[in-house]
């Protein structure tokens, strides 16, 4: 058998250990940092990734749990129901669901702070205005590299509307405060613009992490 032959032969077995490794690679799950003491946990699938759950669950930090678009089974969401009644107590927990998430992993996390794009079932407590198809086409720019600073730092359509204006809605008890809608597009002589890709989903979970932050800041002193 010559050299080129026993190639050939290796190249299934190659492929098949690449392919291993890059799934591998996909449960690795770390959570990234998000600045001001937020992680970010990106879940896949909810079985492969249960220890980091687990782990960044109880931290004292507060975390983004993103389940928007993860596989999980009977016993995987009974193991994160019970990590979640475990989490480190009064820390904050945000968990982002979708169209997508099975309908009991969502049921799940009931009881946490959830955050999703409209047409989510069931319906979670904060309802970001935005439609699933795009909801999905940010998640899928992290995957293909786009860094998650790029996708949560689009500019809101209205000047001022920031971390402090969500914090005083907040405040009042409005955590699914969205800003006021901008120029109507299908009305003559409005501007043509192409709206940068933004995670919509993910930058209110950010927003509203450091509103609880500005709250809890003591008061200025004279």
């Amino acid at each position: 058998m010559n050299k080129f032959s026993t190639t050939m032969r290796s190249l299934p077995l190659f492929f098949s250990l690449a392919c291993c490794a890059l799934i591998a690679s996909l449960h690795a799950a770390e959570p990234v940092d998000l600045g001001q003491g937020l992680g970010y946990l990106r879940v896949h699938s909810l079985a492969d990734d249960q220890a980091e759950i687990t782990k960044a669950a109880h931290s004292d930090h507060a975390l983004v749990l993103d389940l928007r678009y993860a596989i999980a089974n009977d016993e995987s969401i009974a193991a994160l129901r019970a990590t979640l009644t475990q989490h480190a107590s009064g820390t904050p927990l945000f968990v982002l669901v979708s169209p997508s998430t099975p309908p009991a992993l969502a049921n799940a996390a009931a009881s946490e702070l959830t955050l999703g794009p409209v047409g989510t079932v069931p319906t979670p407590k904060v309802i970001v205005h935005t439609d699933a198809a795009t909801d999905r086409r940010a998640f899928n720019a992290h995957e293909s590299g786009l860094a998650l600073d790029a996708l949560i730092t689009g500019k809101i359509e209205k000047d001022r509307y920031d971390e402090s204006s969500l914090m005083k809605d907040f405040k009042n008890g409005n955590i699914a405060a969205e800003p006021p809608a901008g120029p109507d597009p299908t009305k003559p002589g409005a501007p043509e613009k192409v709206p940068a890709l933004t995670d919509r989903v993910l930058q209110r979970a950010v927003h509203l992490h450091r509103a609880l932050l500005a709250l809890r800041r003591p008061p200025a002193k004279p």
